[in-house]
């Protein structure tokens, strides 16, 4: 407890002098501030994959304990990631609509705990062996979300995740990436000259991935707050714990079917 402590602490102190010291900047940020984002990556990149060690060595040793659905790890991650995109969501629409060096700044903020935040997921994500779990198959698309909510074919669910969150993952990661590296492109003229095609397009991209991330987050959030089936599961991102309809789930699986399927075990 007292590393997870220290390790959070940490993260706060990062993230609160970062957050100062872009308000209070005078000079372009995104044009002497490079060092930022290289920052950013790499403690992220620690901080993910020392994450992941602790959870491991914790469910290591965990007997008879009441399984965790998320742990600290990934209610950070999640949140994290999450605050960052809405900042960057505004303050880019500030920036295109009005502009000015306050939206700026937020852009960069949000940015950074994007970032951050990110690549702590990433690592975690490698790390752990998440993709295991997170990543859909073709079942998961066509008959956990297709059928389900276009034709309202039930679908029976098993493992740790809806098809339906698997495959808004899957919609997320590439839209994320599209944004990401349009975003990156559209940074290198502030360090060095580079075809203003390529920068068109890249703007492009990144407007249209924009939009719909914004589009694809709306139903994320409407789905959670209009389907009963989800709200325990929204619960739990603040408290961690396994709603009590997967934990009953679980104990009606044998045990090695219920591990492969995530329920017996934390949020690795």
């Amino acid at each position: 407890m007292l590393k997870r402590i220290l390790f959070s602490l940490g993260l706060i102190v990062f993230i609160v002098i970062v957050s100062i010291w872009t308000i209070n900047h005078k000079i372009n940020l995104f044009q002497e501030t490079r060092w930022i984002f290289i920052a950013a990556f790499v403690v992220g990149i620690i901080a993910g994959t020392i994450g992941a060690g602790i959870k491991q060595s914790r469910w290591s040793r965990a007997v008879n304990k009441t399984p965790e659905r998320h742990t600290l790890d990934s209610i950070m991650e999640h949140w994290g990631t999450a605050i960052g995109l809405f900042i960057m969501i505004v303050s880019g629409y500030q920036i295109h609509e009005h502009g000015g060096p306050n939206a700026i700044k937020l852009h960069f903020l949000g940015l950074f705990l994007t970032l951050l935040f990110g690549s702590y997921f990433l690592a975690d994500f490698i790390a752990s062996r998440k993709y295991a779990e997170l990543f859909p198959n073709i079942k998961d698309i066509v008959d956990g979300t297709i059928k389900k909510y276009l034709f309202r074919v039930k679908a029976k669910e098993t493992g740790k995740y809806l098809s339906s969150q698997k495959s808004s993952f899957f919609l997320f990661a590439i839209l994320g990436g599209l944004i990401f590296v349009s975003g990156v492109i559209k940074l290198i003229p502030f360090y060095t000259p580079i075809p203003f095609r390529i920068i068109k397009i890249s703007t492009t991209i990144h407007d249209v991935s924009a939009w719909g991330f914004v589009a694809l987050l709306v139903i994320h959030i409407l789905l959670v707050i209009v389907l009963p089936v989800y709200r325990p599961l929204l619960e739990s991102w603040f408290t961690g714990k396994q709603p009590e309809e997967h934990q009953a789930q679980a104990s009606k699986l044998p045990s090695s079917e219920a591990e492969n399927n995530g329920l017996n075990k934390p949020n690795t």
